[in-house]
């Protein structure tokens, strides 16, 4: 984005304590291309919990972008029986094979089977990649962070959101029906049958899958290390204190503490508060950096990645993570916080504790010290724009500012796979976090690289696209770049509803 529409939209964007609603313009744009992008993507969406095109297994990462589009569609008895499929393989020494260390550097590239202390190791973590009964893929030295807390994270999310309809006794429509006009949405009585059950199986397996992550943290600074092809970018050779899967851990606790609430066991969900608190901090502290107005990742003295300090799009999902359950997250596990209403306060206590409740990052529970909360939104929105000024090319949002120097286990020339390309999947996690800090102009510039006001652009079905040729790479149709932009679709519109409905008349 040119330093012109930098300002421009400067003004727009909402300040510490102010939100302010998208022009009607751009509601009518973003809502037409939305209508257009759910309508002609939800067959694709809902054909499997696999990633689609040449991937036939099931991802745990994917999954978890997956489930929660379908989620948003309705089919909740079919995201209940895949989350019981999925946790079912969790790491459990002598449980079944497991093959690792297929992308690893470190072991040559050679997959190899995990022996039992190996696997004692890994206990507690999803595989990357699920094939058969008794047969799953850790594809790095360790197990990807990401699979496991963002499958935290989803399945808590999901659950909760179950928890809180059932409680009402009834189901409400999700944005997504809307535009998709369809009358598939599961009965409660139906939908309500088995996730009793799902909640016994899962809960335990999630704490344990906590315990693993929290031993991935070696040096006990908060924050988890991984060493090289750990997560989604699995050429791209990243190790160390990585800011993208901090973001998936604290997505995994705070997720987790809702719905450990949600079910009465409040010393677990206070456990998990904490650990999100705590992580948090770390990131703050250790991986915003002044000089790149952004936050950055750490990479060990091992790594053999390079550039050190390569400023990546998926930054953005810590700007996700941050704002999750917050006032900015219009499809939030909670309702609005509420003020003490035994405490008596005078007018300019009541109008301090008014401005906290209307923040943007105002949380329910007490996961960020309120003085930092300014800060934390000077830095979201410094970070957007750090991305936009340096990892956007041409108009195209690319997945790294810079063409990496190495990459494995495959050489990548320029614009190719993860070497500086457009992908759908984590633009839908960038525009969703652009839509949390109200940056809805640029959501809309977004979405107009994958559908228009009148048609569905065929790049949105590919995995990755070259931004110097516009051609579209890697699997095809691609079904978690489809279901993420879904699920960022579905944010974006409730907060528009949400910014109507305050309106003043």
């Amino acid at each position: 984005m040119s330093a012109k529409t930098n300002n421009k939209w400067n003004n727009y964007r909402s300040s510490s304590h102010q939100q302010r609603s998208p022009p009607s313009s751009l509601i009518k744009s973003f809502t037409a291309r939305a209508h257009q992008f759910m309508k002609d993507t939800e067959q694709h969406a809902l054909q499997g919990v696999n990633p689609g095109g040449i991937y036939q297994a099931i991802w745990s990462r994917d999954g978890s972008f997956i489930l929660r589009s379908w989620f948003h569609s309705g089919n909740v008895q079919g995201v209940l029986q895949q989350i019981s499929t999925i946790w079912s393989h969790q790491i459990v020494p002598g449980k079944e094979k497991i093959i690792y260390g297929r992308g690893s550097p470190e072991m040559n590239y050679k997959p190899s089977i995990a022996k039992e202390d190996k696997q004692n190791l890994f206990e507690g973590a999803l595989p990357t990649t699920m094939y058969q009964t008794g047969y799953s893929e850790v594809y790095g030295l360790n197990p990807d962070i990401d699979s496991t807390a963002l499958m935290i994270s989803t399945t808590s999310w999901i659950l909760t959101k179950i928890l809180k309809a059932h409680n009402k006794r009834s189901l409400s429509p999700s944005p997504s029906q809307d535009y998709n006009n369809s009358n598939h949405y599961i009965s409660e009585s139906k939908s309500m049958t088995k996730h009793t059950k799902v909640i016994d199986f899962v809960v335990p397996r999630m704490l344990r899958a906590v315990d693993h992550l929290l031993s991935r943290d070696i040096d006990n600074d908060g924050l988890l290390e991984q060493n090289h092809n750990e997560d989604w970018m699995d050429t791209g050779l990243r190790a160390g204190k990585i800011v993208y899967s901090q973001a998936c851990m604290i997505l995994a606790l705070n997720n987790l503490s809702y719905l450990l609430s949600e079910l009465n066991n409040d010393n677990e969900s206070e456990r998990m508060t904490r650990l999100a608190t705590r992580a948090i901090s770390a990131v703050e502290e250790k991986l915003w950096s002044e000089n790149d107005r952004s936050y950055v990742d750490i990479q060990q003295s091992h790594h053999i990645g390079g550039p050190y300090r390569t400023l990546t799009q998926d930054v953005s999902w810590y700007l996700v993570a941050i704002s999750e359950n917050t006032n900015s997250d219009s499809l939030r596990s909670h309702g609005q916080p509420e003020g003490n209403s035994n405490q008596r306060t005078t007018a300019s206590q009541q109008q301090q504790q008014q401005q906290q409740l209307e923040h943007p990052l105002k949380q329910q529970k007490d996961i960020y010290p309120q003085k930092n909360l300014d800060q934390l939104l000077k830095r979201a929105n410094n970070t957007l724009d750090a991305i936009s000024n340096r990892v956007w090319l041409d108009g195209w949002p690319t997945n790294v500012e810079t063409l990496l120097k190495s990459s494995g286990p495959w050489h990548l020339r320029p614009y190719f796979y993860h070497n500086r390309t457009f992908w759908p999947w984590i633009t839908g996690i960038e525009i969703l976090a652009r839509s949390r800090f109200k940056r809805f102009e640029e959501c809309n510039a977004l979405l107009s690289k994958l559908a228009s006001e009148d048609k569905l652009h065929i790049l949105t079905f590919y995995e990755w696209v070259n931004p110097k040729t516009g051609k579209g790479g890697g699997a095809y149709p691609f079904r978690t770049g489809i279901c993420t932009v879904r699920m960022a679709i579905d944010h974006v519109i409730g907060d528009i509803e949400q910014n109507v409905k305050q309106e003043p008349k």
